[in-house]
């Protein structure tokens, strides 16, 4: 399913999150994505105009040699979170992300952790890599390509995660992953569902979060990001996924 309709079910069901990461390259439509689904749940046409939408991005000048989101930048953007809105909610979108400082990151995690009532928080990255963990483990990501491989490979791959998840036999996942999965950017689309899933599971989205444990879920989840690296390393599709098969079935 493509982030795009996995958010327009959100709306639709009113299960929206306090944040998001959105994944992209500047030409993959994550911005304009963003900016409908925050006219969507606000019912603002024009969001400069909406006295409870907050926006951040990179600046340069004022002493900064390199374009980047400061200490500061999110200290007057936490304050600006922290108000009474107008409206139903606050909605902040931070361009830019991944030019965060460390400070400024760390900075934020108070707010991702507890959010006042409503918030919605969208970050829009290039690369998560460049978040912190503890930032990316409290929002949900939808990644967008410029191809769309994840429509393209949604259908080969849909059930391969509730196959691990379940716990099938795993000879029985080797097979799926090999006969399901034969590019980079299927595996790619492999991942997201997974790692959108146990999300769902680590939160209480999924029925499954009676069986599995919050901790088992993150572990898994940091397993698959390491996978992901390998494969921006370019390790080998069919032994990079079914070796994180394997290991996610030794964490349960």
């Amino acid at each position: 399913m493509r982030p795009e309709e996995k958010i327009k079910k959100s709306i639709l069901s009113g299960n929206i999150s306090h944040a998001y990461i959105f994944e992209g390259s500047r030409v993959s439509g994550k911005a304009q994505v963003a900016e409908s689904f925050l006219r969507a749940i606000s019912g603002k046409v024009n969001l400069s105009a909406c006295p409870d939408y907050y926006e951040v991005r990179a600046e340069a000048g004022q002493g900064r040699s390199v374009r980047s989101i400061k200490d500061g930048d999110m200290e007057e953007l936490q304050a600006n979170l922290k108000m009474k809105p107008q409206g139903d909610r606050n909605m902040a979108l931070i361009r830019d992300a991944d030019t965060m400082t460390v400070r400024a990151q760390n900075r934020f995690l108070k707010t991702l952790e507890e959010p006042t009532p409503g918030t919605v928080v969208i970050m829009l990255s290039e690369n998560t890599e460049n978040l912190l963990e503890t930032i990316r483990s409290r929002c949900v990501i939808y990644r967008f390509y410029d191809n769309d491989p994840v429509a393209k490979a949604d259908n080969a791959v849909r059930d391969i995660p509730d196959l691990i998840i379940d716990r099938e036999d795993f000879h029985k996942i080797k097979k799926a992953i090999a006969s399901g999965i034969k590019t980079r950017e299927e595996a790619y689309a492999f991942l997201d569902l997974l790692e959108n899933t146990y999300r769902d599971i680590m939160i209480g989205r999924d029925e499954r979060s009676r069986l599995i444990g919050k901790e088992e879920a993150i572990r898994a989840i940091e397993i698959i990001e390491e996978t992901r690296r390998a494969l921006y390393g370019n390790a080998i599709v069919g032994y990079a996924l079914k070796r994180m098969a394997l290991r996610i079935q030794e964490n349960q």
